[in-house]
């Protein structure tokens, strides 16, 4: 099985949600205004607001206006989407959530960042999740993780450790330039351990007084080779992913049958159906 796959690589504007929203709206119409095509469509972490994490708690939204958003792109554009990460209202505080829409604007599946970025203040102002969740789009089965996750192989051996392991595996981030190339290895070694395309979605530009998000988004294949990287501007990585190629890595090189331990601590969920939120 074949999907095109697109990835969006941007620079948010810290704080005015109605700007990114125009911003990815240009960014995919520009797209498609060239005669292409793809099958899923994922954004990266916070687009909505870009990473300052002492703004979240003030712009924190339910999930109207980007659940809106992102249904009005798969109906227009009739494409599955993997909606990065938005800072959603819930108690007092919020969750780093990503939303997955399907062509009919239907929602299938919710993920809550697990992991929070400390050193940031993330934990502060945002409550973790707490369940790892494979998204079936189509047939091809996508493990879900959003930025500071990809620091712990853990949770995606719990994706491995289940009835249907993913074929790909993302991480939408707003992952910082001075530690790039540790992103790079990561995505690389994630791949190799699980036998599986690796998407590494990273945003781009200066956040705030200099420090800058890292750009060069990467897809890995299943033997952990570089298919494309992106430069540090914004712009689309736009691939094919075939499971064929997932398949043959995994029978000629048995890794995940030959396992040892199975229990890491995850229990992973598969959403198939309409998720209501």
């Amino acid at each position: 099985m074949k999907k095109n796959i697109l990835a969006i690589q941007m620079s948010s504007v810290i704080g005015d949600i109605k700007e990114n929203f125009s911003k990815v709206q240009g960014m995919i119409d520009d797209f498609y205004s060239k005669n292409n095509s793809a099958d899923i469509i994922f954004l990266p972490e916070v687009w909505t607001t870009g990473w300052y994490c002492p703004i979240f708690k003030d712009l924190a939204e339910d999930t109207k206006n980007t659940e809106n958003f992102l249904i009005g792109l798969s109906k227009k554009y009739n494409v599955n989407i993997v909606g990065g990460s938005f800072i959603k209202k819930e108690g007092k505080r919020g969750k780093n959530t990503c939303l997955c829409i399907d062509r009919k604007g239907n929602i299938i599946a919710k993920y809550e960042k697990i992991h929070l970025y400390s050193p940031d203040g993330e934990a502060e102002f945002v409550d973790s999740g707490d369940t790892p969740v494979i998204v079936d789009i189509e047939g091809l089965k996508i493990g879900l993780s959003i930025c500071y996750d990809i620091r712990f192989p853990e949770l995606y051996r719990s994706y491995i450790n289940t009835e249907f392991p993913p074929q790909l595996m993302v991480n939408m981030s707003a992952w910082p330039k001075t530690r790039r190339n540790q992103y790079k290895i990561m995505a690389s070694s994630r791949a190799i351990e699980n036998q599986c395309y690796f998407l590494a979605l990273s945003q781009c530009g200066e956040i705030k007084d200099s420090i800058y998000n890292s750009g060069c988004s990467l897809l890995v294949d299943s033997m952990g080779n570089t298919i494309k990287e992106l430069d540090e501007n914004e712009g689309y990585l736009y691939e094919t992913i075939d499971t064929a190629t997932v398949d043959l890595t995994r029978n000629t090189y048995p890794n995940l049958k030959n396992r040892k331990v199975n229990n890491f601590g995850f229990n992973a969920i598969i959403k198939k159906g309409v998720l209501l939120v």
